[in-house]
């Protein structure tokens, strides 16, 4: 008899772990390493690329990070240059049509040679204005209308000039000139010494906004006589009214403790929320703004406030204790 071999039993197929489980979406896969710091399984070496290093263990930047920042700044100078040229000629070009208009208006040599310098100045000064207030809306608008209304009226001179207004035979005008040409020429140098102060003010307090606050602070307060009565703080001497300098001494001191928690946890303040809360003005606001980054920049790194901790919560006390408090011997949470 020939024996028969017995049958192959059918293998089990091997269940992976991971058999049945959906395949996560990469963007799933991102969030979830990013977030909980998990790493690739030990089967799969994912590839990835060594971080560039901007500096080397010393601290200096890398070849590569110096001379990018050197092309950054070559190619910034050649556009600055550039454009220097490009604002030269233009302004070499206006200055004749100026000086002209200034001659034809009866200004003597010296006067007609300067004159070109207000109009055509203003507007490059009121343009550096309105980029250093970019911050601040209404100062900012109002340079940009000084840049507009120089711009047309300069437009205007030119315009004229081209049209032989301003030609002269012998020091005389062929054509005498109408009142409105003579109007907007001298408009032109009036309202230069007027936007171009107003401009210069708005410039100097953003600059320094603690200059015309600590004018005030100089001044000495006057002497008080031994008999006159001391206001303490909440408490005035009976029929001596209290002194509205030092509630608003207290207002910009509270003012100053918020901004600085504000600055210490990364937040920028607001001028007109911190106004309605401390019932100072928006301008003292800044003062204090100001008077707080400066005290912050002069303080060493190593004394910079770390973060509070948290101080946990007691429970309410109970017992005799607290009864003792109460009106009816019971406490919420306690016993009688």
């Amino acid at each position: 008899m020939t024996q028969m071999a017995p049958a192959e039993q059918p293998r089990e197929p091997a269940v992976h772990p991971d058999e049945g489980v959906p395949a996560p979406r990469w963007r799933d896969r991102f969030k979830r390493r990013t977030r909980r710091g998990d790493t690739a399984p030990s089967s799969v070496a994912p590839v990835v690329a060594a971080p560039a290093q901007s500096r080397t263990p010393d601290g200096r930047d890398t070849p590569a990070e110096v001379s990018q920042s050197s092309i950054a700044r070559r190619t910034a100078l050649v556009l600055a240059v550039l454009l220097a040229a490009v604002i030269a000629v233009a302004f070499r070009g206006s200055w004749t049509s100026q000086s002209d208009g200034a001659k034809a208006a009866h200004f003597d040599s010296a006067g007609a040679f300067l004159y070109p310098f207000a109009p055509d100045g203003l507007i490059v000064l009121a343009l550096v204005g309105a980029v250093v207030l970019r911050h601040k809306f209404w100062p900012r608008l109002y340079c940009l209308a000084v840049v507009v209304l120089f711009t047309i009226t300069s437009y205007v001179v030119n315009h004229l000039h081209g049209l032989g207004t301003f030609v002269m035979v012998d020091g005389d005008l062929v054509t005498p000139l109408q009142g409105w040409v003579v109007g907007l020429i001298a408009g032109q140098l009036v309202g230069s010494i007027a936007f171009g102060s107003h401009i210069l003010m708005h410039v100097f307090r953003h600059l320094f906004p603690e200059a015309l606050d600590g004018a005030a602070r100089t001044i000495a307060a006057p002497a008080q006589s031994p008999a006159a009565p001391r206001n303490t703080p909440g408490h005035p001497a009976e029929g001596v009214p209290a002194d509205p300098d030092d509630d608003k001494e207290t207002r910009k001191q509270f003012a100053a403790i918020a901004v600085r928690m504000l600055l210490d946890n990364g937040i920028k303040p607001t001028r007109k929320r911190l106004a309605v809360e401390y019932g100072i003005s928006e301008r003292q606001v800044s003062y204090v703004i100001a008077d707080v980054e400066r005290e912050r920049d002069s303080e060493p790194a190593d004394s910079a406030p770390a973060s509070l901790p948290m101080r946990p919560v007691e429970p309410p006390p109970t017992g005799p204790l607290a009864a003792a408090g109460s009106v009816n011997g019971r406490v919420p949470g306690g016993e009688n």
